[in-house]
């Protein structure tokens, strides 16, 4: 009787092993933040550079802000900085196609060159040149990274100019995540996008007062999917830079799509 109950006393002290161990067990914590900071690149070039805005007449100036991971994958905080330098040397590489830009420093001098060249040719006009460059964390949640560029330059003309940049990396891949990872669907999310584009600026595209028909999407400027998207928190951020979809007076437009409105086309 004894060797029968051999097995079923083993069978227990097993189980009970098993349960203390599944009792000993801890959950796994989620992904913990990275750590973002700022850097900056401030140079500056003239005799005016000093004097309050509105006495400056001959300056050139490169004030940069931009993001730099203090901890996370090397691959990741390459992929970052890679990211923001394109970005900020294409406010000081205007003249070279993006495939050519040459390295960040090499571009800045070639700004302040460009700026210098212009103040020998013509001495008596104004000479104010400025870029700059100003970065924001839409989302760090251990998982995903979303980074935010604003790039603003004037250089003489008449508007400045104003861009910006936003990507989702993901953390353990060091990858850009695309609509196409995110949705089942473009077509269905670009109708979805152009419906909540015209509740938002729902000013352009009312008739003026003094008649003149508001905004229309036509062949010149077609809606389409913003270049620029990234993961936030309740959804996906788009942000359409100035002539995107539209003329340089409308600005640039921004807006989360919850995943409420989603929904049906989430992967």
């Amino acid at each position: 009787m004894k060797n029968h109950l051999y097995p079923l006393v083993i069978v227990v002290l097993f189980l009970g092993v098993l349960l203390q161990a599944c009792k000993n067990e801890k959950p796994t914590p989620p992904p913990a933040p990275l750590t973002v900071e700022t850097l900056k690149i401030e140079r500056k070039n003239g005799p005016d550079c000093d004097n309050p805005d509105t006495l400056i007449f001959n300056c050139a100036e490169v004030k940069f802000s931009y993001p730099n991971l203090k901890d996370g994958p090397d691959s990741l905080r390459q992929a970052v900085d890679d990211w923001a330098k394109e970005f900020m040397t294409g406010w000081v590489g205007m003249s070279e196609e993006p495939d050519n830009f040459p390295p960040l420093d090499e571009a800045i001098n070639n700004f302040f060159n460009m700026h210098q060249e212009q103040v020998k040719e013509m001495p008596d006009a104004p000479a104010y040149y400025i870029a700059e460059t100003v970065d924001t964390v839409l989302l760090n949640d251990g998982k995903y990274l979303t980074l935010k560029l604003d790039g603003y330059s004037y250089m003489g003309g008449a508007h400045p100019n104003a861009s910006s940049a936003v990507t989702t990396f993901e953390v353990a891949t060091a990858k850009k995540i695309s609509l196409d990872q995110l949705v089942t669907n473009l077509d269905s999310l670009k109708v979805i996008a152009e419906k909540k584009f015209r509740s938002v600026r729902k000013d352009i595209f009312e008739p003026g007062a003094d008649g003149e028909p508001g905004f229309e999407f036509d062949d010149v400027f077609e809606f389409k999917l913003a270049d620029n998207i990234g993961l936030v928190k309740d959804g996906i951020y788009f942000i359409y830079v100035p002539y995107e979809v539209g003329p340089w007076a409308i600005g640039a437009t921004e807006f989360v799509l919850p995943y409420s409105e989603i929904q049906q086309i989430r992967k």
